[in-house]
């Protein structure tokens, strides 16, 4: 439904590449004015080319957010009162050889950052007393486990942005801002792994997936889409799966 979103400012973290940039397509198409936050200059370059703002921003650090919102706002002519959190990293390590430093890197991108993220955008909207809509990237990693591809520090990580969408939901709720989270499933990104090996690959599409087949970031995108409008409305508080069926076995 092209226009739902018109008139909306928004903010998508991870926006240089994978399910950041084609929520960042969807809500343009959807005729939302949208900044991309990433870290990665170089890719932010490239990704500005869908007709996006590119900020430069480490997620992980609290100063660097706070300023890439008040900017982001800038150039938005007001505060975002849509922000996708999907800025993200995936590491795979069993837990007896997990480090404490790889477990504080993934955490501190994946959880940390969306809460920085998260309580920056809300601020804003609560001092400008204007509604708004947050959609978290968690995964269905924050679901279920793997045991055949171990990442405790990134299923962590995504279960702990759950909790948080659920405290966001029932704190800013009366200030009129939804949050809500979408869970990916294995999603057709360079961040997947899975298919690193086709044959096994396409064993656990055949397993472990009641549809058969990865998913696209555009399929992402367009929950995310719904979730940030006014069709979601009564809609907070809430992960929803885009998995192909395979958390229902």
């Amino acid at each position: 439904m092209p226009g739902r979103l018109a008139g909306r400012r928004a903010l998508v973290t991870g926006g240089a590449g994978g399910i950041g940039l084609a929520c960042a397509r969807r809500l343009l198409a959807e005729g939302a004015e949208v900044v991309l936050l990433d870290r990665r200059a170089d890719a932010l370059s490239s990704a500005a080319g869908v007709g996006a703002a590119p900020v430069a921003c480490d997620i992980r650090d609290p100063g660097a957010v706070a300023a890439a919102v008040t900017r982001a706002a800038g150039l938005l002519n007001g505060p975002a009162d849509v922000l996708v959190n999907s800025a993200g990293v995936y590491r795979i390590a069993p837990l007896l050889d997990l480090t404490p430093g790889e477990w504080d890197d993934v955490l501190a991108v994946n959880l940390r950052g969306t809460f920085l993220a998260g309580r920056a955008v809300a601020a804003a909207l609560i001092a400008a007393g204007r509604p708004g809509a947050i959609v978290n990237i968690s995964s269905t990693a924050g679901l279920v486990a793997d045991a055949v591809e171990p990442s405790a520090h990134y299923n962590a990580s995504k279960a702990g942005v759950l909790a948080l969408t659920r405290q966001m939901a029932a704190e800013w709720a009366p200030y009129g801002i939804r949050a809500n989270a979408v869970c990916p499933g294995v999603i057709d990104t360079p961040m997947l792994r899975i298919m690193d090996d086709p044959a096994a690959g396409a064993a656990y599409l055949q397993a472990g997936v009641p549809q058969r087949r990865l998913g696209s970031a555009d399929e992402v995108a367009a929950v995310t889409a719904f979730l940030a409008s006014d069709d979601a409305s009564y809609l907070t508080g809430a992960a929803v799966p885009v998995d192909g069926g395979a958390t229902a076995i």
